[in-house]
């Protein structure tokens, strides 16, 4: 169960969130949706613990709030950012095992994952800077995996995508929530891929959330 009550973000003057409240339970899809500069990107940065937040934050019954974004992903958050996020001169395989030795995971978690996102495993070996928007997205829709045992924030996970690879990772993702059971959160700025996927939709405007709808 992933959960937000009353998230405040600030950034010197500006209130970017305003009180934010959602909750996403275990193997359940949730999303974000709204036109850039919503709020999607900061609201997930602040479940992940990036940025600092007023409110809370629960994770399966824990709060999490005063904890720093490694030690919620510790506890099973997996994060997506939207630029990424990869590190440009690393292989993929280095990409993905990085976690897993930072965080001290256990050592099939990326065998675990490549179970979901097969295309990440026909480029192990090059340098992530030298691939495609596209298959960064894949290697980090596939890191986000190798943490994300209990939630995972996807930040525009289907930017970039040709419709075909979209619909794959749409049914990858979808077969991970059914087996693992992790509470995920997409950011999208509409809801073309969600049908299927997600089972609410949290409508966002300037930081607050203006409608809840269960019907895509």
């Amino acid at each position: 169960m992933l959960k937000a009550a009353d998230l405040v973000v600030k950034f010197e003057a500006a209130t970017v969130v305003r009180g934010l409240a959602l909750e996403v339970k275990p193997g359940e899809a949730a999303a974000l949706v709204g036109p850039n500069g919503a709020g999607k990107t900061t609201t997930l940065k602040a479940v992940m613990g990036i940025y600092r937040h007023g409110g809370s934050v629960w994770l399966n019954g824990v709060d999490v709030t005063n904890l720093a974004a490694r030690d919620r992903a510790k506890l099973g958050m997996g994060y997506s950012p939207e630029d990424r996020g990869l590190f440009p001169s690393l292989t993929v395989r280095e990409n993905l095992e990085l976690p897993v030795k930072a965080l001290r995971l256990p050592e099939d978690r990326v065998e675990v994952a490549l179970t979901y996102v097969e295309e990440v495993k026909k480029f192990m070996d090059k340098k992530a800077g030298l691939l495609s928007g596209g298959q960064q997205k894949l290697v980090a829709l596939a890191r986000a995996l190798v943490v994300g045992r209990s939630a995972l924030l996807l930040d525009e996970l289907f930017e970039g995508l040709s419709p075909k690879m979209a619909d794959a990772v749409k049914l990858s993702l979808r077969a991970y929530l059914n087996d693992h059971k992790p509470a995920a959160l997409l950011a999208e700025s509409t809801t073309s891929y969600l049908k299927g996927l997600a089972s609410r939709v949290y409508y966002i405007e300037r930081g607050e959330v203006v409608r809840v709808s269960e019907e895509l």
